[in-house]
């Protein structure tokens, strides 16, 4: 797929309410958390931006990719110990297997890859 077919793929909000149900539905699913005033988050919401297509395509049905704005789920944000932000989850079904600390396009795509494996997902 080149840049000009590519279409907008955003990661779906979720809040405490519809959380357990967005996470339960996919084998995997990543999950950011962010907050509007946040800098780091901003950039890294550009940097997963640029891949989410790619991603999204090659895993549908497969990987949930979800956001929580940390300001109104605060709830979620210390159920998962959140300290510092920008934090990504990855999830096999409900359970948290392992957080993401990069920062670059490819480093996202390496990681998305290797949450996949650890969710049982054939590559």
């Amino acid at each position: 797929m080149d840049q000009t077919e590519k279409k907008e793929v955003q990661m779906k909000g979720v809040t405490t309410k519809t959380f357990d149900k967005e996470i339960t539905s996919y084998r995997a699913s990543v999950v950011r958390f962010w907050a509007p005033w946040c800098m780091p988050c901003k950039q890294l919401a550009g940097v997963i931006s640029r891949v989410l297509p790619d991603l999204e395509s090659r895993y549908r049905g497969q990987i949930n990719f979800l956001q929580v704005n940390v300001d109104e789920e605060g709830e979620l944000a210390q159920k998962f110990g959140i300290m510092t932000l920008p934090t990504v989850i990855g999830f096999s079904g409900a359970n948290p297997i392992e957080r993401f600390t990069g920062r670059t396009e490819d480093e996202f795509v390496k990681w998305v890859h290797r949450v996949a494996q650890r969710a049982g997902i054939a590559d």
